[in-house]
């Protein structure tokens, strides 16, 4: 309620009501304004916001914005900070052959639209719509892109080719609600990225150049050239995908490689709960970790195969998997009609290390032109594969394994076993070892039986 004996009061209100309305909108960033603030000290108050439009972008899906939302992130940049606004509408930008349509060109830089769907940048030509990257010629990380963020924004590819995000040597940024479609390319090419986030990330409808198999949605790699921007002397590390959808892929959903340069290990990758899945299948698997990662853990996966893109036939594995000290578990793969599958999981093993795979089923409409699993003959590592099968088709082929990473060790029993040697009785099948007389004990239909050890 208004007082009307404080003068001014009215116009202090509306200054707060529109300072809590935008917080509501920048989040973190956003300054609110502080209840005892006079007008005059409240309209002086920046909110490190910047608006897009206030720059003279448009919106209007025709006219370029190029330069006016280069300058918003600029002005945002200079200052150290803040929160680039982008309102509902569709924002063409132009890309080179040489320079990307835009650049964050300064750390704790955060672009938010309106919504994923509601705000949309849109490439007008081939080439790089958005660099997020460090400094080209940094191969310490001394210079990495830090603590930036997108959300709630769009990225449409328009049929061109080039990427959607370049994130080359960043570090601490994160990405949410951002929705990626109708590239022609990779959308999202990492390089020695650490430490960053993904919620919710969709893309659709980017199916990489006709005859690619190298176009994945996104690429997490430790370089991408062997010299030049993109070399990287250290590695991807520590970054998580929750909740993330890719849809209407050609060349894959999600690779993590070691690049071109043979050096360092990407490590620490963790996906949950995603879902990846396509009828537009050129080539290339959906999932792929390749042997030089380290800790790459993914769980709660759909991956759907559900046909080829026109003029392709070829079956294909659907996840590659040669991550050491790693697991693959609680994957659902599913295909229709299409014999769209040659492996389910094309796994590898390592030296010294052991593949592991949990709860990996395959529910296929039309049989593997392989086998669900199919086990790489240059392994040399152990395999611990529990509970993973196919309703159809061959369950395992290739160099089926001769060494399995061991079982549990049974319970030990300083005398006869009973239920009394375990915390709670145990299932039918049980087994247990009397250390005493050297004998091996099995519960069977509630009674231990046993037998001698020689």
């Amino acid at each position: 309620m208004i007082d009307p004996k404080v003068p001014g009061a009215g116009r202090l209100n509306n200054v707060r009501r529109r300072a809590l309305f935008a917080g509501t909108v920048v989040g973190l960033a956003g300054t609110a304004l502080a209840a005892e603030a006079s007008p005059a000290a409240a309209a002086a108050v920046s909110l490190d916001w910047y608006n897009v439009r206030d720059h003279g972008a448009t919106g209007n899906g025709s006219d370029d914005d190029t330069a006016a939302i280069q300058a918003a992130i600029t002005a945002a940049a200079t200052a150290g900070g803040g929160t680039v606004y982008f309102p509902a509408g569709k924002y063409a930008v132009t890309p080179t052959t040489t320079d990307p349509a835009l650049s964050v060109d300064g750390n704790g830089v955060r672009l938010v639209g309106a919504g994923s769907k509601a705000s949309m940048l849109v490439k007008a030509a081939n080439g790089t719509l958005l660099r997020m990257s460090g400094a080209p010629t940094d191969t310490t990380g001394n210079l990495h892109r830090r603590y930036c963020s997108i959300e709630n924004l769009g990225f449409n590819g328009n049929s061109k080719t080039g990427l959607l995000l370049e994130l080359y040597y960043n570090d601490n940024s994160y990405f949410r609600d951002v929705y990626m479609s109708s590239n022609r390319d990779l959308c999202i090419d990492a390089v020695e990225f650490w430490d960053s986030r993904f919620y919710n990330l969709v893309i659709e409808e980017s199916t990489g150049t006709a005859d690619s198999t190298t176009q994945p949605n996104v690429w997490l790699r430790n370089s991408s050239a062997t010299s030049g921007w993109g070399y990287s002397a250290d590695n991807i590390n520590q970054i998580h995908f929750i909740g993330c959808r890719m849809e209407a892929f050609g060349t894959g959903a999600l690779w993590i490689t070691q690049g071109a340069a043979k050096t360092n290990n990407p490590n620490g990758i963790y996906l949950t709960d995603c879902k990846f899945e396509t009828s537009s299948m050129q080539g290339g698997p959906h999932l792929k970790a390749d042997a030089a990662c380290r800790h790459v853990y993914a769980s709660n996966i759909y991956a759907y195969a559900g046909g080829f893109a026109a003029g392709y036939t070829t079956a294909q594995n659907i996840i590659a998997w040669a991550a050491q000290a790693s697991a693959l578990e609680n994957v659902l793969i599913a295909n229709g009609t299409p014999a769209t599958v040659n492996s389910g999981v094309d796994l590898y093993s390592g030296t010294g290390v052991t593949a592991v795979l949990r709860n990996v089923v395959g529910r296929y409409t039309s049989a593997p032109t392989g086998n669900h699993i199919y086990y790489e003959a240059s392994s040399t590592g152990d395999f611990r594969v529990e509970n993973s099968y196919s309703n159809i088709g061959g369950q395992n082929g290739g160099t089926i394994p001769t060494r399995n990473h061991p079982n549990p060790p049974l319970r030990l029993v300083a005398g006869k076993v009973s239920d009394s040697s375990f915390t709670r009785p145990p299932l039918d099948g049980t087994l247990a070892v009397d250390t005493t007389n050297n004998r091996l004990y099995v519960r069977v239909d509630g009674a231990w039986l046993s037998t001698a050890l020689s």
